[in-house]
């Protein structure tokens, strides 16, 4: 049977409407579908892709000295990339020739035809996010997007910045182990920087942005968006011509003697702040001194005979009737403690006998050992309690990550190895089988210093949030009376009597400031050969030398100390190699800071400029929105801006014209944002006093030179 062709066809016809019809079906219902039960879903991961909450990262607090100069700051820099893909063709082939003119001025490791052939090779690469500058500064970049080209922005002229904050610290190495670091991303920190990160860090805060068509974000209003809150400064106690000083005395201590490590510490007598801290160890591969560990805080060591007036402190608080003048029978050669024997390193007794003061100034071992030996010997618990209570069996709690815990060995300690034995008490006396840092021994000559009270060292003395005080660190007791008055005055004579009489004589004659304190000289014990050490071409035993004290030894005002350790040149003992450190710092700081008048404070210019106060935008936004007070903005894109307050009680906010090569007028702001926007123009700042900045010694106006110090004086309003 033969169908009819024009049958087949109509069948044909019909199962196609048919499929048709089927598929239409289909769409219609995932549009209910996509409209009742997956619109939700959808919503949600559209939302998701088009928003998203950006990080306001919080700018990082300073570190000023306590005599205002910038120690640490965060300074923004910039990245620049190209995206050739965002400029018209015709338009980029048209004034490439002059942008790589510009260019070449700008940053001249390149002629203008060597930029040309830069911007070639990453356009041939098809590279959208192309590396043209690294780590270039606000005025830089200002310029930079002035240029032909980028000055039609990211879209059109293809510039793309990305920012970033380096910390910079304005005097280099200057006490830079000190100041420390802190990263939170690898986790460690350490030092003034890490000790106090939680000011200094600030909080960040968070925006939600919505994703535009070319690719770009813009922010978009929402109640869980948070301003971000800069971090806090830190005012510390350093002094940085002090510590200039401080280091230059050390460093040339250092190389005089070929050593391997010491530090130098100058603290204020009555407060307890440390002035200046230096720390340097011998670079082998260099030969340079670099601040490479902390030896102030870390460097637990046996500090010999500077340890004698501690034990003085003890006797004295126990055996109160003691006399200077009282006789001490030190025999005339070495004396037998148990199965070791003592001895002096020179002869100074005639027939054996001298006085308890002789015993300290001219540093006898056996004088020390014999006083003490004589009162604790029964009782060695109340030796060890002595020094307890000068805090010499913990640390001083300076929140400075790797500070070391000091060793005193307790009698308790016989049957533990290395403890406590028949001739511990003896040679612990003199500085021997007992461990400390050199912040802890200058922390105890200190109290000998001021009368008897034991000051916290410190290193920090407020923290500011603009021209706020946040926290005030007060100097700190920990010891009212570490002995009596006339105990004292005992201890004073003798440290004087070292410098005039007894084992620093030579090295203090015709010292222009009078000097109170003692040597140290102890044997260098390693770790691994312990008092075995050695090293080649070395023909003698190394050792730690210290000189510790205070001046003027009259009306005491500084108290330092000076560590060398390891000593290979002429000399080895602390006589020869600390006490002449000790003696260039105590002069060189009492011409400065004693013997004249100090000249901190810099005479500025009193022709001030008159006009409205600099403020950062963002800050005086936030403040006017904080007190609910409505104002106009006609700064669009301004980081700097004046405040115009109207007769009818208007409030409006105008850019501040600020040129790159023009001093800019800073009186009236705070010193946080004054630094900042001087910083970033090419000054350097420091200032003197508190509040709000009224003086500077630039005048607004005049040509701004590259590198020039302006010194601003603050008063409280």
């Amino acid at each position: 049977m033969t169908l009819d062709p024009r049958s087949d066809t109509l069948w044909k016809t019909y199962l196609v409407y048919f499929l048709v019809l089927l598929f239409g079906i289909a769409i219609i219902v995932k549009i209910i579908l996509v409209q009742t039960k997956d619109s939700k879903e959808l919503q949600q991961l559209a939302e998701k892709q088009e928003y998203r909450i950006q990080t306001l990262e919080a700018s990082r607090g300073n570190i000023f000295s306590s005599d205002g100069q910038l120690m640490a700051t965060s300074i923004p820099l910039y990245d620049v990339f190209f995206d050739y893909k965002a400029v018209d063709s015709a338009f980029l082939a048209e004034n490439i020739d002059s942008l790589c003119r510009q260019m070449a001025q700008l940053l001249p490791k390149r002629n203008p035809d060597e930029w040309k052939a830069f911007f070639a090779q990453g356009m041939a690469k098809g590279n959208r996010h192309y590396k043209i500058a690294l780590n270039i500064t606000q005025p830089e970049l200002r310029q930079m997007q002035s240029f032909v080209i980028f000055n039609r922005g990211i879209y059109k002229g293809g510039i793309i910045v990305e920012k970033k904050i380096r910390r910079e610290r304005p005097y280099k190495e200057l006490a830079s182990l000190m100041l420390g670091m802190a990263n939170e991303e690898k986790g460690y920190y350490f030092g003034i920087e890490g000790a106090y990160n939680d000011y200094l860090k600030g909080i960040n805060g968070q925006q939600l942005v919505r994703r535009i068509h070319n690719g770009g974000y813009v922010p978009i209003d929402s109640e869980d968006n948070t301003e971000a809150r800069n971090g806090d400064d830190v005012v510390t106690t350093f002094d940085v011509k002090l510590q200039d000083i401080v280091e230059s005395a050390l460093n040339h201590t250092l190389t005089e003697n070929k050593a391997e490590q010491g530090c130098a510490i100058l603290m204020d007598v009555e407060t307890g702040y440390v002035k200046a801290l230096a720390n340097l160890r011998l670079n082998h591969e260099t030969g340079a001194y670099e601040e490479s560990y902390n030896v102030a805080l870390t460097e637990r060591y046996e500090p010999g005979s500077v340890f004698k007036i501690i034990s003085m402190v003890v006797l004295l608080n126990q055996k109160r009737d003691t006399k200077l003048t009282d006789l001490v029978n030190i025999g005339t050669g070495p004396i037998k403690f148990s199965n070791r024997v003592m001895k002096d390193d020179h002869s100074f007794a005639k027939n054996g006998i001298c006085t308890v003061q002789e015993v300290i100034e001219q540093s006898s071992n056996k004088g020390t050992a014999v006083l003490i030996t004589r009162a604790f010997a029964a009782h060695p618990e109340q030796y060890v309690n002595g020094l307890y209570a000068l805090g010499l069996n913990k640390k001083i709690g300076t929140g400075i990550t790797g500070e070391s815990q000091p060793v005193i060995k307790d009698p308790k300690d016989k049957d533990k190895p290395g403890g406590w034995s028949k001739v511990t008490l003896p040679w612990m006396s003199i500085g021997y089988e007992v461990n400390v840092t050199p912040l802890q021994l200058v922390m105890i000559y200190n109290a000998i210093a001021n009368g008897g009270r034991l000051m916290k060292p410190q290193f920090v003395s407020e923290v500011r949030r603009g021209n706020q005080i946040v926290e005030r660190f007060d100097p700190i007791v920990l010891n009212e009376h570490i002995a009596p008055p006339d105990a004292i005055e005992k201890l004073q004579t003798m440290l004087e009597g070292v410098a005039i009489r007894g084992t620093a004589k030579r090295q203090f004659q015709g010292c222009v400031v009078n000097v109170a304190g003692k040597t140290g000289t102890a044997q260098y014990y390693d770790r691994v050969q312990g008092y075995a050490y050695h090293e080649p071409g070395i023909g003698r035993k190394l050792y730690n030398t210290t000189f510790v004290g205070y001046f003027p030894a009259e009306k005491p005002r500084y108290s330092c100390i000076v560590m060398v350790s390891r000593a290979r040149g002429r000399f080895w003992a602390a006589g020869g190699v600390s006490a002449p450190g000790f003696r260039e710092i105590a002069e060189k700081v009492y011409a400065m800071r004693i013997g004249t008048q100090d000249e901190d404070s810099i005479k500025v210019t009193t022709r001030q400029p008159q006009g409205p106060v600099i403020v950062r935008h963002d800050k005086e936004t936030n403040y006017l929105k904080g007190i609910n007070k409505s104002y106009t903005d006609l700064a669009i894109n301004g980081d700097w801006v004046t405040v115009e307050h109207t007769d009818d009680g208007e409030t409006r906010i105008r850019e501040a014209h600020l040129a790159d090569n023009v001093v800019p007028n800073v009186v009236g702001m705070d010193i946080t944002d004054a630094v900042y926007l001087l910083e970033n123009m090419g000054l350097k700042a420091d200032f003197s006093g508190q509040g709000t900045i009224t003086e500077q010694s630039l005048h607004a106006g005049d040509t701004l030179k590259a590198n020039s110090v302006i010194h601003l004086k603050l008063e409280k309003k």
